[in-house]
């Protein structure tokens, strides 16, 4: 990879790709979550409970993967970075649906 020299190496052309794939579907994603576990789960309560969780898994994963990215460029992102989704329009996103429980 084309990491940043004192940082931690990672493969650049894939990260970006992970950068701009996540960019163009995670709304989309959260969405099918929610409606999947609406409907294969007919008590509301565990459908909430596990949707709680698959939620708060996904943003443990994206909060690790932007801490690889820092280490991997610790003198600054590249320009294609600017497309990162930021913890706290997930965390929005997540309130939404929490909203309608």
């Amino acid at each position: 990879g084309e990491g940043g020299g004192d940082g931690m190496c990672i493969d650049a052309r894939q990260a970006e790709a992970l950068v701009r794939e996540f960019a163009a579907t995670w709304k989309g994603g959260i969405e099918g979550i929610n409606q999947d576990v609406m409907a294969f789960f007919s008590n509301f309560r565990n459908g909430i409970e596990i949707l709680k969780q698959v939620l708060t898994q996904l943003l443990l994963y994206h909060t690790r993967f932007l801490e690889v990215l820092k280490r991997a460029y610790p003198r600054g992102l590249p320009g294609w970075a600017k497309d990162v989704v930021q913890t706290c329009q997930i965390l929005l996103e997540i309130r939404k649906y929490s909203r309608t429980f």
